[in-house]
């Protein structure tokens, strides 16, 4: 979630809608009866894997087999059963995060590395309550001037700064070190430029006051007849 509604990704750094860590890391399992238990995978998996990795089951069963699910072109997931099942290790080695062209920011995981060029939205560390009352409490009113200040420049195309973090060693992403590791921040900026020259132009539209629900009697609905 985001700070003003009581987010809590700690021990991890920021929370939704920025790149650090409490914004895209999260917990996952898998349970079945057909399944042994005990598996553990801290590896890297993203959300468009589950795709593949559901027509796999949904194909081949639960089982190690050499069966292969029917193919689906162009897509960027991966079938991630076998790791899900401690078959094998992670079929993915990087994963982009986001390229945003209207904020100008860009974040890309390769690895234990992960790299964000601009900025990557605000990024206290908000503990529970139970651990720091005035902080969490800070960060629901907004009354910390700081974070306020980082609010506000969320939306800044000026800061193009490079931040490299090592996050397997440091996930609460408390040292930056991209001028200790330049060759990995020039290959990183090298993959990000790819995935920047793919992008598809963002298709988002202004807000059409027609669509307000106070004309439809309080309810979100279709209001165009066409789109």
């Amino acid at each position: 979630g985001v700070f003003s509604i009581g987010q809590i990704n700690y021990p991890l750094r920021g929370g939704k809608a920025t790149y650090w860590e409490g914004g895209i890391r999260s917990n996952a399992f898998v349970h079945s009866p057909l399944l042994r238990g005990g598996v553990i995978n801290n590896q890297l998996m993203h959300v468009t894997d589950w795709l593949p990795t559901l027509m796999h089951v949904g194909a081949c069963g639960t089982a190690p087999s050499n069966c292969t699910a029917p193919d689906i072109p162009d897509i960027d997931g991966v079938n991630q059963w076998s790791a899900i099942t401690g078959e094998t290790a992670s079929l993915r080695s990087e994963f982009l995060i986001n390229v945003d062209q209207s904020a100008n920011n860009a974040a890309l995981r390769m690895g234990r590395w992960k790299l964000m060029q601009g900025f990557p939205g605000p990024g206290p560390w908000v503990p529970p309550p139970e651990v720091n009352q005035r902080e969490f409490t800070r960060s629901r009113t907004g009354k910390d001037t700081s974070l306020r200040r980082r609010k506000m420049h969320w939306q800044s195309r000026t800061d193009q700064r490079i931040r490299l973090y090592d996050v397997e060693s440091d996930p609460y992403e408390k040292q930056e070190v991209s001028k200790e590791n330049p060759d990995v921040v020039s290959k990183m900026l090298e993959r990000l430029e790819k995935h920047k020259k793919a992008a598809v132009p963002p298709g988002n539209k202004d807000s059409d006051p027609r669509a307000n629900p106070d004309l439809f009697n309080g309810v979100w609905t279709p209001w165009l007849d066409s789109c």
